[in-house]
């Protein structure tokens, strides 16, 4: 089964593409992890650490070739899941990979920015706690101060949103006009939440 996860930022697709590969037995493929780890010997190595460095997007061209890559050197023979290809349409006139069935793991605008904007890093321990959403007795095993990270604050968050709905949602509803989309409430918890994937999936 060849599957795709989409949905807004912070709705979970990175933790439950995991459990899904866990289940299934395949591989879950990151395209955001693939241009991280982009091997030196690449020919657009330097180009790409040069754009990520400075906080941009790595060009449409690239994320689709080396997505294309993977898939051909990976055993894909049962498979895959991929996390959030198609950051645009573009990316998927460049290279549309097989997909059997779409999942969007729908959560609200207030329910990222809950996410989000609920980061905090312990200057002690360096572990990532949410004031929101995590129980006082949690939030009590950080014993040093806490700071928040610039990308986490509410501004940045709104325009990481407003990006997504102008460029990346339009992928979502392509997969909603092939017939294949379902869409899932991503409110719950990562348990709950993998509960309706795997409904949807019939699996």
């Amino acid at each position: 089964m060849k599957i795709i996860l989409h949905g807004p930022p912070a709705c979970g697709k990175g933790s439950q593409g995991q459990k899904l590969s866990e289940y299934l037995h395949i591989p879950l493929i990151s395209t955001g992890a693939l241009l991280r780890n982009l091997s030196q010997s690449h020919p657009r190595y330097a180009e790409n650490k040069k754009i990520m460095g400075a906080g941009d997007l790595s060009p449409d061209d690239l994320v689709a070739d080396v997505l294309r890559d993977a898939i051909e050197k990976l055993d894909t023979s049962n498979g895959y899941i991929l996390d959030g290809y198609g950051r645009n349409l573009t990316q998927l006139k460049l290279y549309e990979p097989p997909v059997d069935a779409a999942i969007y793991i729908n959560i609200p605008e207030e329910e990222t920015l809950r996410r989000i904007t609920g980061r905090r890093m312990c200057a002690a321990d360096g572990k990532i706690y949410n004031i929101f959403t995590l129980p006082p007795e949690e939030l009590s095993k950080c014993v040093g101060p806490m700071t928040q990270r610039d990308d986490d604050k509410e501004e940045v968050v709104k325009e990481r949103l407003k990006v997504y709905k102008e460029s990346t949602f339009p992928v979502v509803e392509y997969y909603k006009a092939k017939g294949i989309l379902t869409e899932v409430n991503g409110t719950g918890t990562p348990e709950e939440v993998f509960e309706l994937i795997k409904q949807a999936l019939k699996i």
